[in-house]
């Protein structure tokens, strides 16, 4: 069986995009009267999926490190109902159970907000994350500028079905290229390549 780690399953994960890519290519060729838009949405769906899964991993394969005399700041203060603490007592290996207290709070929580994903990943020992991976403050602010026009983008398809939502739009279905859906690709394969350099597995 395979090792996983976060970045892994990214790269699995993010091929569904890519995936989409080569479909709308190969359909786009045949010159069929099809809507195919629809295929470079689901893709932006799915770079979105990818990055909050991955960010869900990253705690995950960190969390788990931890014993009591070595937790970062953040985890010390992790809440957890007295109950709870029989499995501690009966575990034999205690990351495991500290790790599914923090993914079981985490799981139902998505990590699509650069202050989510910040306050999650301090869980796992990661602090000043978008400082970190990126120190200069024009270069901070323009990867948040594009982190955050994917997630937008994604909310429009994922919450408005990406038709435009003024009076006067008719609900007329934004536009959508396939550069734009590429660049998504790239951006968020550049942006995990950057945590990673900065905080490996």
């Amino acid at each position: 069986m395979p090792t996983h780690s976060a970045q892994s399953l990214f790269d699995q994960n993010v091929r569904s995009a890519e995936a989409c890519l080569d479909l709308y290519d190969g359909v786009k060729a045949l010159k069929t009267q099809l809507e195919i838009d629809w295929i470079l949405r689901a893709a932006v769906v799915f770079v979105v999926s990818a990055l909050d899964a991955y960010f869900h991993d990253k705690v995950r394969y960190r969390v788990g490190r931890y014993s009591l005399d070595n937790l970062p700041p953040t985890l010390a203060k992790f809440e957890v109902p007295l109950r709870d603490l029989v499995a501690w007592d009966a575990a034999q290996r205690k990351g495991n159970v500290l790790r599914n207290w923090v993914m079981d709070d985490l799981g139902v929580k998505p990590l699509q907000s650069p202050v989510a994903i910040t306050d999650a990943l301090k869980l796992a020992g990661i602090d000043s994350l978008w400082d970190t991976i990126e120190p200069d403050k024009r270069n901070k602010a323009k990867l948040l500028e594009q982190y955050n026009a994917l997630i937008k983008r994604r909310n429009q398809i994922g919450h408005e079905g990406d038709r435009m939502q003024s009076r006067k739009s008719g609900k007329k279905l934004r536009q959508i290229a396939r550069g734009e859906l590429a660049g998504y690709v790239t951006f968020a394969k550049t942006l995990v390549g950057k945590i990673e350099a900065a905080f490996p597995r």
